[in-house]
């Protein structure tokens, strides 16, 4: 178990239930469950943190070689446009992807690049003072706050980078 999944909050998902979760939505939609939506969906069903690009690629060759890299990014897009996939931008990988679960915020170490959820309301307040004095509407889910992490900040020789506390 990684960092990233120690301290993420979220657990595995069945693949095959998310599957069918989301055919559903696009059925509603009128639109259908490709094989590149099927692969991309069990990729990140299975894992247990934040997914980098590159890790749902490499990860989505393994499930379904002949998915393209570009239908790859298309498909996180198409997902996280229904809701389905959040991501957020940090530091380690450029954008990290996971199922949708339920709103969070995130914050990332600035020296092992873990990335632990927080929750959605934490910034509730500051969000509402950011709109009254400045007209500004945060969208907070968006972007990982910088840091640094309990075990970074208890063990500061301990490994640091993406390999982190891992």
């Amino acid at each position: 178990m990684t960092s990233d999944e120690a301290t993420s909050g979220h657990t595995p998902d069945d693949a095959a239930t998310t599957v069918a979760r989301v055919r559903a939505m696009l059925r509603a939609r009128g639109e259908r469950m490709t094989r590149p939506r099927r692969a991309v969906l069990t990729v990140l069903s299975r894992a247990d943190g934040h997914l980098g690009a590159e890790e749902i690629l490499g990860a989505v060759a393994q499930e379904d070689p002949t998915v393209h890299r570009a239908t790859v990014y298309r498909t996180l897009e198409a997902l996280a446009a229904l809701g389905v996939v959040q991501h957020v931008h940090v530091r380690r990988t450029g954008t990290a992807y996971h199922l949708a679960r339920e709103a969070h915020l995130h914050a990332e170490c600035q020296r092992c690049g873990v990335v632990q959820d927080l929750p959605a309301a934490l910034l509730d307040d500051v969000a509402r003072v950011v709109d009254r004095e400045h007209g500004f509407a945060l969208a907070a889910t968006h972007v990982a706050l910088s840091g640094v992490c309990r075990q970074c900040r208890t063990d500061p020789t301990g490994p640091a980078g993406p390999a982190g506390h891992r």
